[in-house]
């Protein structure tokens, strides 16, 4: 134990009646464990009766992980301090795949009953987390047999997507751009099978519980699967889940294409490759006075517009399979002369 750990242990010293809490430990799930349907909520930001827990507790302390970054801990007063516990839970979750995510991370322990009254009041709730602090409640103790180490992994998924992009969607709610698009999860909403961040009557069609609990199911592939049969998990989630975590997405990819039309050339064509579900952007610059119109096809879908002079829109895309190979059109109606199209796709 370090000379801080004793110091603080000095400080407050443990009560014999003190509850102990359960240490999470990498690795497979301890034998025995039973990992039944549980609940987790996310949270715009931390409650009054958050800020009043946290509060009735030591002040919050900040241990290191092996690979240079710091994780806030704070535990329930029904707990005794615990540094040596606390470092255990950080080194825990430096164990999970991680990325620059984990230095912004908190982490306030509570007992089981505890968490589920500070997380809303559902029994069935065994964790939450609040985006605006980054902040994951979790229980120090297992709960209906299913131990810590599930509901850990899972609400750091919630905190990996809070901290990915997948505009023009919230990730949080959609799950991170490479999963969101490898699941197809945009069809599925369009098709009113999945419903992003609803934490009510279709919290288990809920593609950004799916993207945490694929994400705890990429440590722990055994657990059973609960949610809905579109976000169970496969080898191309995973893979999709790690490039999320590892190299996430930082933004579309952009072309600028060029032409001209008149009397004698009145079309010109271009091609992109969708690989990834977002907006397609266009711009067009064209002669004052010219009317162009662009448009954006593949097979089973197509949108455009008619521009004067210039202009530009965007199409919320749902790719139609792996890869959609879109045609770009620059149509002339009337007038003539030189065009410069820009083009934003997510990838």
């Amino acid at each position: 134990m370090t000379a801080a750990a004793t110091a603080l242990l000095l400080a407050f010293p443990v009560s014999a009646a003190a509850r102990e809490r359960d240490v999470p430990s990498p690795g497979p799930l301890p034998a025995g464990a039973q990992l039944g349907q549980f609940d987790s909520t996310v949270l715009q930001s931390d409650a009054g009766a958050m800020r009043t827990a946290r509060a009735a507790g030591p002040a919050p302390r900040r241990y290191a992980t092996p690979d240079g970054y710091s994780v806030a801990v704070e535990a329930s007063s029904d707990y005794p301090v615990d540094p040596v516990a606390d470092q255990k839970l950080v080194d825990f979750l430096a164990s999970r795949v991680h990325g620059a995510e984990l230095g912004d991370l908190s982490v306030y322990v509570g007992t089981p009953k505890e968490i589920s009254q500070l997380c809303g009041g559902d029994p069935e709730v065994v964790a939450c987390y609040a985006i605006d602090q980054g902040r994951m409640y979790v229980p120090g103790e297992s709960v209906r047999g299913i131990p810590v180490e599930y509901p850990l992994t899972h609400e750091y998924g919630h905190h990996v997507a809070s901290r990915r992009s997948n505009s023009p969607w919230d990730a949080l709610d959609w799950g991170a751009k490479y999963w969101s698009s490898a699941m197809r999860i945009c069809s599925g909403v369009r098709s009113h099978l999945l419903f992003p961040g609803n934490q009510g009557a279709h919290y288990w069609d809920d593609p950004g519980e799916g993207f945490a609990d694929g994400y705890a199911h990429m440590h722990y592939p055994e657990a059973p699967w609960y949610y809905n049969q579109l976000l169970r998990p496969n080898a191309k989630a995973f893979t999709a889940i790690q490039r999320d975590v590892l190299h996430p997405w930082t933004g579309p990819r952009s072309r600028t294409f060029h032409g001209r039309l008149g009397r004698r050339k009145r079309i010109r064509t271009f091609h992109i490759r969708l690989t990834l579900d977002g907006d397609v952007r266009l711009a067009l610059a064209a002669p004052r006075g010219a009317v162009y119109e662009v448009a954006a096809e593949t097979r089973g879908f197509a949108a455009g517009q008619r521009l004067r002079d210039s202009g530009e829109f965007g199409v919320e895309w749902c790719r139609r399979r792996p890869v959609d190979e879109i045609e770009l059109t620059v149509r002339r109606r009337a007038g003539s002369g030189p065009f410069t199209l820009r083009v934003s796709w997510p990838g």
